[in-house]
């Protein structure tokens, strides 16, 4: 049986949450791979993505990361390693948030621009660029305050306990910010799919299984998303019940008001969207050397 090393962060559960499906299914087997799992971060996420994957993939602790176009773009373009196997919009894109605290001082977003508001982000993520993205149609880019602070869960934690003015969340730590009673600044619009990127050391065929498995999960998330509510809830109220445990009872309630997101099926990367995030970060100021869809992009796979 072929193996495929998952990597995983445990509070961005909700980007691979098909995977985990297709894990609890059993639908890895049926297409003779084995999935070995193991949570690769303790200290949060850095800065510098690329150079995180990069370890990872070297030192063969994972096979494949997820992540966001323009991450995938960067980080293939600069390490030149592995390519970008499948991309796939979800409902995810739409849940992105700028949230502040009722006691922030932070009425509207121009407050951000002229109080200097820090807004606590995962930078070189999806979060950075989607954030930067939306706010520059408001806001000069010279007056957009940035501050890494790692991944989502962090730039809650940063938000609550007042390091920042304000922090962009999304999925269920948005929808949990609403429960809580934080406050929405701007909703942010994202259109670029996630993206797959595979290890150069993995066969097309294998590469092709691992898809194709995702794809069924990914389906029966479609077509029955009810049916995985407490999976995905239970995710998320072990990240609240280890990084939050005072806001432990505030999870009443939450797991009915939860949206279960759902995506369409796994498939290659057109030029298209590939030269929208290249042209995207190149205007960003993003160095991303030798970007070519050719070069970094398989396109030719069977999902």
């Amino acid at each position: 049986m072929q193996e495929i090393k998952h990597g995983f962060y445990t509070p961005y559960f909700y980007w691979y949450f098909p995977i985990i499906v297709a894990g609890e299914e059993n639908l890895f087997e049926k297409e003779g791979l084995k999935l070995d799992v193991k949570d690769i971060v303790k200290s949060g996420q850095p800065e510098d993505k690329a150079q995180w994957y990069l370890t990872a993939l070297q030192e063969g602790v994972r096979n494949f990361y997820f992540c966001c176009t323009w991450q995938g773009v960067y980080s293939t373009s600069s390490t030149k390693k592995g390519k970008v196997v499948a991309a796939a919009p979800s409902t995810l894109i739409k849940t992105f948030g700028v949230y502040t605290t009722k006691t922030s001082g932070i009425s509207s977003i121009f407050d951000l621009a002229t109080k200097n508001g820090r807004i606590a982000v995962n930078k070189n993520a999806d979060s950075h660029y989607v954030t930067l993205k939306n706010l520059r149609e408001f806001i000069p880019d010279n007056q957009i305050n940035l501050v890494h602070t790692g991944g989502v869960e962090a730039c809650l934690r940063a938000l609550l306990d007042k390091k920042v003015e304000a922090a962009t969340l999304a999925g269920p730590y948005a929808e949990f910010a609403d429960h809580i009673g934080l406050r929405r600044l701007l909703g942010l619009s994202r259109d670029e799919p996630s993206l797959v990127v595979m290890d150069d050391s993995v066969s097309n065929d294998t590469v092709g299984k691992f898809l194709r498995s995702i794809n069924h999960g990914i389906k029966k998330i479609r077509e029955n998303p009810e049916k995985y509510r407490e999976l995905y809830y239970s995710q998320f109220e072990s990240v609240i019940r280890g990084e939050f445990p005072e806001l432990i009872t505030n999870l009443d309630g939450f797991k009915d008001r939860m949206t279960i997101p759902v995506w369409s099926d796994l498939r290659p990367l057109s030029s298209a969207e590939f030269n929208k995030t290249k042209d995207f970060m190149v205007d960003t100021g993003l160095p991303i050397g030798d970007a070519e869809y050719s070069k970094l992009v398989n396109s030719k796979l069977e999902t």
